[in-house]
C-alpha cells in the first residue's frame, strides 16, 4: 500500500471522527434550542452570548496554524507527517467525544417528535456536507481545513431548524385543527388565565377549589403555549370534564389571541401586567395589549376578572365594563389603587401570616368569610381572590370555597416550605421570579423561623431595560432582611451586589458562587439547625454563565 493510499484512508478516518463529534455536540445545541422554543432568533442570541461554549478556540487556532503551514510548505501532504496528523487528530476527536462534560441540567432534553425531526435533519445535513467536502478536499492542499468540521454543529443546527420550519408549521396546524374540533365537540366550560405573573399559582389554586365540586382539568406545569395546550386537549380532555382551566402565556402580540381561538374561554382572569418578559415585548403597553387579548376574545356575556391591585389591570377593567360586558374586580388591603376598595367586588382585609400559613378576611357581595390556607406570601391572597371569584361564578358558595381552600396544597416551587438536612428550613420559590413575587418571598423569609435568614438567588431575567433596576432593588430589599446572601452567577448578579452595597450590607455576609454546586458547598458550612434558606428563582440552562 502506498503512502498516498494510507494518507487517504486516514484522512477519511479523521473526517469521520470530526463528524461523530459534530453529532455529539449537536445534541447539546438541540437542548438549548428546545429551551428557546425552537426560536431561531433566540438561539442565535444564545450563541452570541456563549461563543466559548459553541466553539473550541484552541482547536480553531491549531487548524489555522496547520493551514498557514500548508501555505508555506504544501509538500507536507506527501510525507508521513500528514497520515500521522490524521491519526492524532482523529484520536483526539474520539477522546473529546467520549469526554464531553456531563453537565447537570435542570430541564433535560426531551426527544419529542419535533426534536427528533430537527436532530435527524441536522445529521443528514452534516453527513451530506462531510461527504461533499471530502470529495472536494481529498486532493486539495487545503484539506486540513476539514478538521474544523466539528465546529459547525451549532450553525448546522440553526440551518436545520430554519429548513424544517415550514413542515413544523404544517404539522402544528393539523394538530391545532384536531384539538379545536375536539374541544368544540366536548364543550367543557373553559376558564382562561393570563398575566405577567401569578397565572400558574392562580391556576393551581382554582383547580384545587373547583375539583371539590366539579370534574376539572387544568393544563399542567407551564403548558401555556399552543402546542402544550393542544397536547392536553388531544390527550387528556374527555367528555367527563365539566371545567377546563387553561393557563395562557405569551411572548408577543397575537399569542394570547391564538390560544383563545384554540380553547374558546368563556371566563377570563387577568392577574397582573408588569415587566416580566419585557425583553421580548419591548414595552409595557405591548404587554398590556397582549394580555388583554384574552378579555377581547371572551363572548360578549363572558365574565372578565381583574386584579385591581394592579393599576394597569384596573384601567383595563374599566375598558371592558364600558362595552357592557360583565366584570369582576378584586383587591387586597392596603389598597394600592385609588378607590380600589370601592370598585372591587371581592376584597381581602386583615391579611396576616400564621404558623399554619396565610389568614385573611374576604368581603364579597354575598357575605364575609374568614379564609385560612397553608399557602405563604401576601401575593397569594390576590391569587386566591381570583380563584374565589371564578368559583362563585361556577356556583360554589363561600362556605364551600372556604372549606376547599383549607386543603389547597402549596404550588410546587412557589414559596413551598420544606425541611432540609440538619433541620434547616427551606423556602423553595425557585420556579420563577418577578419583582412582586421576590418582594413577597423576602417578607415570608422574615416571618419564618428564628434562625439565620439566607437568600440564594441568580436574580431576575427577561425584564428588559428594567432588569438592572429591579435586580438592584432586590439587593436593597435583601439587605433589610437577610443575614447571608448567596448570589449565583458573578456577571448576572452584579446589579444585586450593587444594591447590597448601596444599602451598606456587610461584604463578609455576601458570597458569589458560580453555580448551584458551589452554593451547596457554601450552605454546608454556613447554615445550621433553625436557619431558614430562601431559594429565589432558578434560571433555566440557557441562562447559565
Amino acid at each position: 500500500m502506498t503512502l498516498g493510499n494510507i494518507s487517504t484512508i486516514l484522512f477519511y478516518f479523521a473526517t469521520l471522527t470530526c463528524l461523530a463529534r459534530a453529532i455529539v455536540r449537536t445534541t447539546s445545541g438541540l437542548h438549548i434550542l428546545q429551551l428557546d422554543g425552537y426560536k431561531t432568533g433566540r438561539y442565535l442570541k444564545w450563541i452570541r452570548q456563549h461563543l466559548k461554549n459553541c466553539f473550541e478556540v484552541k482547536e480553531i487556532l491549531v487548524i489555522g496554524g496547520l493551514l498557514v503551514l500548508t501555505a508555506f510548505y504544501p509538500q507536507y501532504h506527501d510525507t508521513w507527517f500528514f497520515p500521522v496528523l490524521c491519526v492524532t487528530w482523529g484520536g483526539f476527536q474520539v477522546y473529546l467525544s467520549t469526554r464531553e462534560k456531563k453537565v447537570e441540567v435542570k430541564k433535560p432534553l426531551v426527544y419529542t417528535a419535533r426534536a427528533k425531526r430537527v436532530f435527524g435533519l441536522s445529521i443528514c445535513l452534516l453527513v451530506s456536507l462531510a461527504t461533499t467536502l471530502v470529495l472536494i478536499a481529498k486532493t486539495s492542499p487545503w484539506r486540513t481545513a476539514i478538521f474544523l468540521f466539528s465546529e459547525i454543529s451549532v450553525i448546522n443546527l440553526t440551518i436545520a431548524n430554519l429548513l424544517i420550519y415550514p413542515l413544523e408549521r404544517t404539522i402544528n396546524g393539523a394538530y391545532l385543527f384536531s384539538a379545536r374540533k375536539r374541544i368544540r365537540t366536548l364543550q367543557p366550560r373553559v376558564i382562561g388565565i393570563t398575566g405577567s405573573y401569578g397565572k400558574t399559582s392562580t391556576k393551581y389554586i382554582l383547580h384545587q377549589i373547583l375539583s371539590q365540586k366539579f370534574n376539572t382539568l387544568m393544563t399542567p406545569d407551564s403548558y401555556n403555549t399552543p402546542m402544550g395546550i393542544c397536547k392536553v386537549i388531544r390527550g387528556e380532555l374527555t367528555a367527563e370534564h365539566e371545567i377546563f382551566i387553561v393557563e395562557m402565556g405569551a411572548y408577543k402580540r397575537g399569542d394570547i389571541r391564538e390560544l383563545c381561538n384554540l380553547a374558546a374561554p368563556e371566563i377570563g382572569i387577568l392577574t397582573a401586567v408588569g415587566p416580566q418578559h419585557l425583553e421580548r415585548f419591548k414595552s409595557i403597553e405591548n404587554i398590556a395589549q397582549t394580555k388583554y387579548e384574552l378579555i377581547e376574545s371572551l363572548p360578549s356575556d363572558g365574565l372578565a376578572i381583574f386584579n385591581c391591585d394592579n393599576e394597569i389591570c384596573a384601567g383595563l377593567s374599566d375598558k371592558r365594563e364600558q362595552g357592557g360586558s360583565p366584570v369582576r374586580r378584586y383587591a387586597t388591603e392596603p389598597f394600592s389603587v385609588d378607590s380600589a376598595s370601592d370598585r372591587a367586588d371581592l376584597t381581602a382585609t386583615n391579611i396576616r401570616h400564621t404558623p399554619e400559613g396565610l389568614a385573611f378576611t374576604v368581603h364579597a357581595n354575598v357575605g364575609i368569610s374568614e379564609i385560612r390556607t397553608r399557602l405563604l406570601g401576601r401575593h397569594n391572597v390576590s391569587n386566591i381572590l381570583a380563584a374565589i371569584a371564578v368559583s362563585m361564578e361556577c356556583g360554589m358558595t363561600l362556605a364551600e370555597i372556604q372549606e376547599a381552600i383549607v386543603n389547597v396544597e402549596p404550588v410546587p416551587h412557589r414559596l413551598q416550605l420544606t425541611s432540609g438536612a440538619g433541620n434547616v428550613t427551606i423556602i423553595d420559590d425557585s420556579f420563577n421570579a418577578n419583582p412582586v413575587g421576590a418582594k413577597a418571598a423576602l417578607e415570608v423569609l422574615t416571618e419564618i423561623g428564628e434562625g439565620k435568614k439566607v437568600l440564594v438567588t441568580p436574580g431576575m431575567v427577561e425584564l428588559g431595560e428594567r432588569e438592572y433596576e429591579e435586580n438592584r432593588r432586590l439587593g436593597e430589599q435583601a439587605a433589610d432582611v437577610c443575614d447571608l446572601v448567596i448570589l449565583v452567577g458573578p456577571t448576572r448578579t452584579t446589579p444585586i451586589l450593587e444594591g447590597l452595597k448601596a444599602a451598606e450590607y456587610p461584604s463578609q455576609q455576601t458570597i458569589v458562587a458560580l453555580n448551584l454546586e458551589e452554593v451547596k458547598q457554601h450552605l454546608a458550612t454556613q447554615v445550621q439547625a433553625g436557619d431558614v434558606v430562601l431559594f429565589e428563582n432558578d434560571l433555566p440552562d440557557n441562562y447559565k454563565e
